[in-house]
């Protein structure tokens, strides 16, 4: 018995130490984008906007939780589009975008939607900029801490 506990106690050592070392590489490959800024990738491209250099838009409407309730929204903020446009990128030529946080969560758009005014916007909120998508039936799109946006 005693040598079993000892060979678990060896694995789960030897497991600890694996998972603190695929930590420290994560960390250490992972993209450092700079502070406010969204990482803006396009192919192997990457550009970086910082959306406090655009000219904010007044974002009002509401948005439907997973309970179904109302939520208001009135805030200044940034269209997609325009986010695009001030990384030089033709947001009518797009396929669509994937939105990414900075604990990976993650919401698509298509070309229609990003095209679409009055539909998505980037607001800077408590927590960072936050992606705003206004007509879905809940905000399970509505990203917090927006880090990245992937061209398709």
């Amino acid at each position: 018995m005693k040598n079993q506990n000892k060979a678990i106690a060896i694995v789960l050592v030897l497991l600890a130490f694996a998972a603190a070392v695929l930590a420290i590489v994560h960390f250490a490959i992972r993209e450092q984008v700079p502070e406010g800024a969204i990482a803006i990738h396009v192919g192997e491209a990457v550009k970086y906007v910082d959306p406090s250099k655009l000219t904010q838009v007044p974002v009002k409407g509401s948005v439907i939780n997973g309970k179904g309730q109302e939520i208001p929204v009135d805030e200044q903020g940034y269209e997609l589009s325009e986010l695009l446009k001030a990384a030089k990128i033709d947001a009518s030529s797009i396929g669509g975008i994937k939105v990414t946080a900075a604990d990976e969560f993650s919401a698509s758009l298509t070309k229609d939607e990003v095209n679409e005014s009055g539909k998505a916007y980037i607001v800077s909120g408590d927590e960072g900029l936050q992606l705003v998508v206004f007509g879905d039936p809940n905000m399970k799109r509505n990203v917090k801490k927006v880090e990245r946006i992937e061209v398709e």
